[in-house]
């Protein structure tokens, strides 16, 4: 039997292979697209790193704002997709690397927002420390962090007792309101939270910023 990091790698690899999906490859969130927006009047040309960027649709939207981008994905065929794309992505710079969310190859404090659309939520609760110790080793402090995982509402949970589980060869969790209070509070003050319900949608929307203990 597979494990959930061995059912993720061969998942993503097909997806990104064949491009057939269940994400939009070129459409950014609108709930990312607002955070990233009221973002770019607090730091303006700031640098952020998107986790999991997939074929860039985030990357991209980010450095039309203005941002200095870094996108990293462990999937290289991801990547290879997000460079491949033509039109107005061209009048932007992003920086592509080949790398996952637990050894990302960047120093300390080297970003002042890390962006997460949908690669939590693909991790094992066993490695969620893990994980919020990376993120919070390379945001500077003060920093921003935006968030997006799947909540109770998303199609794939509606008949499904267990918070996580593997459906289309993928580790999937959702996240209640109360799990990212709970995971996040210590480290980060809520901005902003919302709830999209829009058909099958089902997803959280989070916007932190990092509090350092003086």
């Amino acid at each position: 039997m597979l494990s959930a990091d061995e059912a993720n790698r061969r998942y993503f690899g097909e997806a990104y292979r064949t491009g057939e999906h269940g994400w939009s490859v070129d459409k950014p969130s609108p709930y990312a697209v607002d955070f990233l927006q009221e973002l770019s009047r607090r730091v303006p040309c700031g640098r952020l790193l998107d986790i999991g960027c997939g074929e860039g649709r985030h990357s991209f939207a980010a450095a039309q704002l203005g941002f200095k981008v870094a996108g990293l994905d462990y999937q290289f065929l991801a990547l290879k997709r997000a460079l491949s794309f033509t039109g107005p992505k061209d009048m932007v710079k992003v920086n592509f690397l080949n790398a996952d969310v637990f050894s990302v190859p960047f120093p300390d404090f080297s970003f002042d927002i890390v962006l997460d659309y949908g690669c939590l939520h693909h991790q094992k609760k066993a490695k969620w420390p893990a994980y919020k110790a990376s993120i919070l080793r390379i945001l500077k402090p003060q920093g921003f962090y935006v968030l997006s995982v799947f909540s109770p509402k998303f199609l794939l949970f509606h008949s499904n007792p267990r918070k996580w589980h593997i459906a289309f060869g993928a580790y999937r969790r959702y996240f209640t309101e109360e799990d990212i209070l709970g995971l996040f509070r210590q480290n980060f003050e809520f901005l902003k939270i919302a709830e999209e319900r829009e058909g099958d949608s089902g997803f959280w929307h989070i916007l932190m910023k990092y509090k350092v203990e003086s």
